[in-house]
């Protein structure tokens, strides 16, 4: 029976005993403490377990929140705060609307149509790939369900038909250029849009909270021309990271031409897709100046498609997914409430202050941001990170001398563009790894590439205009 335990005993046995020593025989670090040090220890292990793999995520999540409350480090009530904040349900309701795109064929018509219209060589199919996302991401909120209904269904078609119709390429090449584009293109239009990806919507709650004031045109008008910019360099860069020497292309437009044909003629029943979406991104747009929250904007898309039948109440309760999405949210939210309360989140604050402290204005904003960049390969997603970090380094921003708003923003636009550094930082990586067209050692290798040029014409953005805002 305890044959098929799914449990990698390694890394299990390794956390636990570090764990174990940290707790027994280091003492807590000087004004942190020991409820706090054992909240943080905790908490470190858990997320190490999450990105090792060690065994089933929520089994993880469940086996920290146990330990926790049987050593009296949380109690029963704070262990389940997480699941009173609007988050994790802004979550359940989007991914319960992801269905939509799924079952019909508006993503891959989109698709098609530019590949149609650009598709002679790898440099417009690479356009044609992020003008989709670029126009699909503000509409849709989940990045996890753009990448898994259109985004690699179509860079996986695409790998697969140019090894069969081009003698001497390679599926794994083309595949793995596809796969890293795709990945970082994903990551800069989450960043893009106040409503790019759901984690936003933690950011924009801390945000207020700091009175920032940031609405979805105000994130948009900050952040689309450097992302533009990037998005323009982005095929040049992953080329040069993973060649898949090809040029000509033009029999993957001829392909594109007859499946969009195959499509037949937009349906009815897309039209109404289309103009539901079309008035949720207005309401989402328009949220502060009609007073509608972003929660409610959901709500109603989900109400209108469950009336008319296009989302059933099974779609959305058959994905277990979205359960998992919300349980491992709300968790995750629980224990960072836990660490702001026990004083750790106050505490590593003041650790990053004593680094940056003394290198200047604006070198000490760069590494608090390059910092931040780089502290996602400690977690498997966004929002752990956001709800972990991202209050923490805003405030020691603030303390920098910087305008707020600049100090936010790039928070905020690199919570998601650092997803470019591994196949396990968020899971439209953890997907577009599944295709096994890239290794894990290619992946860190352009992860590298890429995260250092989108700090440097991100950080340049910044520095050039911060002085203006």
């Amino acid at each position: 029976m305890l044959s098929g335990l799914k449990i990698r005993w390694a890394p299990f046995s390794a956390i636990l005993c570090i764990a174990s020593a940290c707790w027994w025989f280091v003492e807590p670090p000087s004004g942190l403490g020991v409820t706090g040090y054992h909240t943080a220890i905790i908490f470190i292990a858990m997320m190490s377990g999450l990105m090792l793999e060690v065994c089933d995520s929520l089994a993880t999540l469940f086996m920290g929140l146990i330990f926790a409350n049987l050593t009296s480090t949380m109690d029963v009530k704070s262990s389940f705060t997480g699941f009173a904040n609007t988050i994790p349900w802004l979550l359940f309701c989007v991914l319960s609307i992801s269905s939509v795109i799924t079952k019909s064929s508006l993503g891959l018509r989109i698709a098609y149509l530019f590949m149609k219209l650009f598709g002679k060589n790898l440099t417009g199919i690479s356009y044609s790939i992020i003008l989709t996302e670029f126009l699909i991401a503000p509409a849709m909120p989940s990045s996890t369900a753009r990448a898994a209904s259109i985004g690699f269904p179509l860079v996986t078609s695409i790998a697969r038909y140019v090894s069969e119709s081009i003698k001497g390429i390679s599926e794994k090449r083309i595949g793995s250029y596809m796969i890293i584009l795709y990945s970082a293109c994903s990551a800069i239009c989450s960043a893009t849009f106040a409503t790019g990806m759901v984690s936003n919507a933690l950011i924009l709650d801390i945000m207020a909270n700091a009175n920032l004031g940031i609405t979805w045109i105000t994130w948009f008008k900050f952040t689309v021309l450097p992302c533009v910019i990037l998005l323009l360099l982005l095929p040049f860069v992953v080329r040069f990271t993973c060649n898949p020497k090809v040029r000509d292309l033009s029999v993957i437009q001829k392909q594109a031409v007859a499946n969009y044909a195959s499509l037949g003629a937009i349906t009815d029943r897309e039209k109404f897709i289309i103009a539901v979406f079309g008035l949720m991104l207005s309401m989402w747009v328009f949220s502060d100046s009609i007073g509608v929250p972003i929660m409610i904007t959901t709500l109603i898309g989900i109400s209108i498609f469950l009336v008319t039948g296009i989302v059933t109440p099974k779609d959305i309760l058959s994905c277990s997914s979205t359960f998992n999405s919300v349980i491992t949210l709300g968790i995750l939210i629980s224990f960072v409430n836990n660490l702001i309360g026990s004083g750790v989140i106050d505490w590593f604050t003041g650790t990053i202050t004593g680094v940056v402290d003394g290198l200047g204005k604006w070198p000490s904003f760069s590494v608090l941001a390059i910092i931040y960049f780089f502290s996602h390969y400690f977690f498997s997603g966004e929002s752990s990170r956001i709800v972990a970090l991202y209050a923490s380094f805003l405030v020691t921003g603030f303390g920098l001398g910087i305008d707020k708003i600049a100090v936010a923003m790039t928070l905020a636009v690199f919570s998601s563009m650092s997803n470019v550094l591994t196949h396990y930082t968020s899971p439209v990586s953890v997907l577009m790894f599944s295709s096994g067209y890239i290794s894990t050692k290619r992946w860190a290798s352009c992860g590298l590439v890429l995260a250092a040029f989108i700090m440097a014409i991100w950080l340049s953005f910044i520095v050039v205009t911060a002085t203006t805002l």
